[in-house]
């Protein structure tokens, strides 16, 4: 395997073994607490009161039915509706506690209104695409008035785009733009964490505040919990800059473990923004190891089409901070500098049930007619978005698939790892990154269409996060994605042989199984 100068001689600083996050040993530590509870209630009441015994099955298997009725009745995806069932079914009274405590997918109706109110509010500040409809091939064009319309952004005409394959690039690119600064800085990442890399980008951060440059941060609360420096408040107050927690923690576990803000902005002077993968954590750039050697990549993009991520985050601070935000005054004149191709950023969130990133991604795959390659992290696909794939396979379109060789959570790669037969026998191509673990969330076909951005293929990203990406037509940096996937393959990665993967132990076969079922609970 030809690994890469820099894979071989990546600095250690600092090597830490595989943990899940938060969340996972959250959730896992709540059930086995619940079922504990349940298993000890159970034989009190069975061995001291058989008859309260008795009439509390007959209550939890009336509450377990009601419970599977209302899943049925609900609007989610079918593989949803059916890993709770079965989880309630196997354990009905930790199923149910644990449906109520973060099985809702659905965010509660004031909290979906008042997004809908601000997005009502500041629709007018976004153009429609209508203009450059005309200018696009009718598929692409389609794709981008279902776009336009189901997540209220527009197409512009490209400026300015450049991909980055890899963290380190991504950040010392980024660092330059926030030196360069004049007006405002707006950065909102799903993960901030004490290290290096933090310590040279507020360092930063705090010359431009004291020049008078806007500085403001948003956060993910459950992304950050006990990852940023013990005095950061103290810090950031110092320096001047403003900061916004997303979802602080709550009593209402549902809605603070569900709902997460998974969103990479960096959105500078209306003139430059960034978006993908990556956060603002070390191993991102590879200043210490986790999982092996990091990959991530991210795309810069110039002009105009910066302004929708400029609304993204403003409309995002208006919603955390439940107050009035001047937008106006984010807005710069400048001048246009039209490049070839065409640049779309868009968002999602649990608000807009309309699934519109998963939406995108499938007319993306149907509309391919030679590739289509796809990088993640986490591959979880839903069956609607699964069939997408298939069938292109099938159709003779050259599909190839990237995920991780080392995992960050075992759990996750076993349930990704359950998906390899049936699209390894469809005729798709499976790689895994062997140096470590990657975290790219990209797609890329025909040399002329490409995603990048935050969301991942599963579940959480397509229903649950708030996510961002930019969909780019005929920038040339297509080319670019491309180029990377293939290096990737070529010489970094481990091709899935279908007939050798067949014949992996039944134990493993058995986990896949039983994780899969599950999987879009993970």
């Amino acid at each position: 395997m030809d690994i890469d100068k820099d894979i071989k001689n990546m600095p250690k600083i600092k090597k830490k073994g595989e943990k899940s996050t938060i969340v996972t040993i959250f959730k896992v530590a709540a059930v086995l607490l619940l079922f504990a509870i349940q298993v000890v209630v159970m034989l009190l009441l069975y061995s001291t009161w058989k008859g309260i015994y008795n009439y509390s099955r007959i209550v939890f298997d009336i509450v377990k039915v009601i419970t599977i009725l209302y899943l049925l009745y609900r609007h989610d995806s079918a593989a949803y509706k059916i890993s709770w069932i079965l989880f309630i079914m196997f354990f009905p009274v930790v199923g149910v506690i644990a449906y109520i405590l973060w099985g809702n997918s659905k965010l509660k109706r004031k909290r979906k209104d008042e997004i809908n109110k601000v997005q009502i509010e500041t629709k007018d500040m976004l153009k429609d695409s209508d203009s450059i409809l005309n200018e696009l091939e009718p598929h692409k064009a389609n794709l981008v008035n279902y776009a336009n319309k189901i997540t209220g952004y527009p197409i512009y005409k490209n400026e300015g785009v450049e991909f980055f394959e890899i963290g380190e690039k991504f950040f010392d690119s980024l660092k330059k733009d926030i030196v360069n600064a004049k007006r405002y800085i707006l950065i909102e990442f799903f993960i901030f964490s004490k290290g290096k890399l933090w310590d040279e980008i507020f360092d930063i951060l705090k010359k431009k505040s004291a020049e008078g440059v806007r500085v403001e941060i948003i956060f993910d609360s459950l992304g950050s919990l006990f990852k940023m420096p013990k005095d950061y408040k103290e810090q950031l107050d110092n320096a001047g800059i403003k900061y916004y927690k997303f979802n602080p923690f709550t009593i209402f576990i549902n809605g603070y473990i569900n709902y997460r803000d998974h969103r990479k902005i960096i959105a500078i002077d209306g003139k430059v923004a960034y978006t993908g993968g990556v956060n603002l954590a070390d191993e991102y750039a590879n200043i210490i190891e986790r999982f092996g050697h990091w990959k991530d990549g991210g795309i810069k993009v110039i002009g105009k089409a910066t302004w929708s991520f400029v609304l993204m985050f403003l409309r995002q601070k208006e919603q955390i901070t439940k107050q009035k935000v001047d937008y106006l005054w984010y807005e710069v004149e400048s001048k246009s500098n039209i490049k070839s191709g065409y640049v779309l950023p868009f968002c999602d969130g649990p608000d807009n049930r309309k699934s519109p990133t998963e939406n995108i991604y499938i007319q993306t795959i149907n509309t391919a007619t030679k590739y289509v390659y796809i990088t993640t992290p986490y591959f979880i696909p839903s069956e609607v978005l699964l069939n997408s794939i298939l069938n292109a396979a099938r159709a003779g379109i050259d599909v190839r698939v990237i995920t991780p060789h080392i995992p960050d959570k075992k759990l996750v790669q076993v349930a990704t790892r359950s998906y390899y037969d049936v699209i390894l026998e469809a005729g798709v191509k499976v790689y895994e990154y062997k140096p470590g673990f990657i975290h790219t969330k990209s797609i890329v076909s025909d040399d002329n269409t490409a995603i990048v951005g935050s969301a991942n293929l599963d579940f959480r990203s397509m229903h649950l996060n708030f996510e961002c990406n930019a969909w780019i037509y005929n920038t040339g940096e297509e080319i670019a994605i491309k180029e990377d996937f293939i290096n990737m393959t070529k010489n970094k990665c481990i091709e899935i042989d279908l007939e050798k993967w067949k014949s992996r132990p039944i134990t493993q076969k058995w986990m896949e199984a039983i994780i899969s079922a599950f999987s879009p609970m993970l």
